[in-house]
Order: C-alpha cells, then structure tokens, then sequence
C-alpha cells in the first residue's frame, strides 16, 4: 500500500506574502551592510558640498551680471535647493554595471542564478538598499549647506508630499536602464563605455547643472521630452517648484519610461539566459 503525500500548496497571499518577505529580506542586508560603512558614505557625500558651492557661485555670478533677481522663475535660493536635490539623486547611483560585469567574468552569475529568486529582483533590492543609503546621506549632507548658503526653502506641503513618489520612480528608471546596461556583459564583458555615455547624459540632458528652463531652444523642448529629464530634473522641479499639472505630466513620463524600459530589460535579460543556458550546457 502506497501512501502519497502531497506538499501543502501556499495560497495566493502566502505566495505573496513570502515573495515579498524573500526581497525584503535582500533589502535590508544591503541597507545593513552599506551603514556598517556609513562613514565612506559620508566622506563621499562631501564631494557633493564640492560641487554644489562652486556651481552656486557661478549662479551667483551670473544672477549678478545680469541684474537680476530670477532666472525663468529661479531665484538664486530655488536654484542651490535645485542643485542639492539634483546632485543628491544623480550622485547616489551604485556601480551597479560594474558589479554585473564582475559576476559575468567570475562565473558567480552560475551561483546567483541557481538560487531561488529572480536575478533582478535580487539586483534591485542590492540596489535599492544601497542607493538609499547614499541618497539620504547626500540629502542630510546637502540640506545643511543650502541652509548655510541660502537658508530655509519655501517648498509646498504638495511638493512635498509628491516628491518621494516621483524620486523612487527616478530611481527604478535608472535602475532599469544600468540593469540592460549591465547585462550587455554576456556579449562585450565589460560595459563601462555604455555606462559612461549614458551616465553623461543623464547629467546634460537631464538638468543636474540648472533647471531645464535656463536651456535655450529648442535644446530645452528636445531635453523635456527625452527620459533623462524624467530621472533628475523632473523630481528636483517638483520639490522646488511644484505645478499640479507639471506633476502628472512627469508621473505619465516616468510610467511610460519603465514600462518601455523594463519591457526591453526583461527582453535582453531572457536573451542572455538563454546565452547562458547554451554557454553552459
């Protein structure tokens, strides 16, 4: 006499619920391991102080020659608090390319694979864990000097009740475009050159030295309506400057992004499984 034993299937909430609990779990150890290095994340938010005081002299310059106040709506004190919000996100990104590109050439790509979660969710929980860790010590780090240089902000309680939406969105976008970056590794093993061409337009085209407003045209309608705007400049503004309709508009930009931008991750990711299965046997 046989006796078959059957597993105990998880309903659709235990499913979801130890889904869940499994990248969480990878999103704390990251926050964890980057705060037992809080003071590297610290001394290299002061690059940050670096920056945005000689970028705000030269706005103080500017304002001054030209005898104005406002500069397309930005005063001298919205456009430090712009700068600091910019730098701040532009500033915390992870070297996300790189690590891909080592788990590639080392072979632990096979290990990581092998275990029972999805390789890029558990690259973005790492990510996440470790990017928050450094945004928010830029973020301390930058409000001290823009109240030393320009004192208290005037942001709206709209502003800022919006701006944490619309800056995780900023940080999955990028997320997303280093992920296909990164996995770009299964052809070329070292993506440090995409990286690069990215990452440099994201800072021009995306607003991290001014507003996008200060643009002349029509470079400044050409830099809106591309995605990098969506990553810096569209947050930064928000806090800033908050518009309802500004605000919807850049949700409908950042939602379409990824949904544009995870659909051709999740197509080159399936193609280099599949270079990996025919690489490995």
């Amino acid at each position: 006499m046989s006796i078959l034993i059957q597993q105990p299937r998880r309903s659709l909430g235990q499913s979801t619920r130890f889904f869940l609990q499994k990248y969480s779990a990878v999103l704390h150890v990251s926050i964890a391991n980057n705060l037992a290095y809080i003071a590297e994340v610290f001394f290299r938010a002061l690059l940050l102080v670096v920056l945005v005081f000689i970028l705000s002299q030269l706005w103080k310059t500017t304002f001054n020659s030209r005898g104005v106040k406002t500069l397309s709506g930005f005063s001298i004190a919205d456009m430090v608090w712009y700068l600091i919000l910019a730098e701040s996100i532009a500033m915390s990104l992870p070297a996300l390319t790189r690590r891909i590109d080592q788990e590639v050439r080392s072979g632990q790509l096979a290990y990581l694979l092998g275990r029972p979660c999805n390789y890029v969710l558990y690259q973005f929980a790492q990510y996440l864990g470790e990017r928050i860790v450094r945004f928010v010590m830029n973020l301390l780090v930058g409000i001290v000097l823009a109240l030393i240089l320009v004192g208290v902000p005037h942001f709206t309680w709209m502003g800022i009740l919006a701006w944490p939406s619309v800056v995780f969105l900023a940080l999955c976008i990028d997320f997303v475009a280093y992920m296909t970056i990164g996995l770009l590794a299964f052809w070329t093993e070292n993506t440090d050159s995409f990286s690069l061409i990215f990452s440099r337009l994201t800072l021009v085209l995306g607003g991290v030295l001014a507003p996008l407003e200060i643009f002349p045209q029509p470079l400044r309608s050409i830099a809106q309506a591309l995605p990098f705007s969506a990553i810096l400049y569209g947050p930064s503004r928000t806090l800033v400057h908050f518009e309802f309709d500004r605000f919807v508009a850049l949700l409908e930009q950042q939602v379409l992004v990824l949904a544009v931008g995870g659909l051709v991750l999740l197509i080159v990711y399936q193609v280099a499984i599949r270079r990996v299965n025919i690489n490995g046997g």
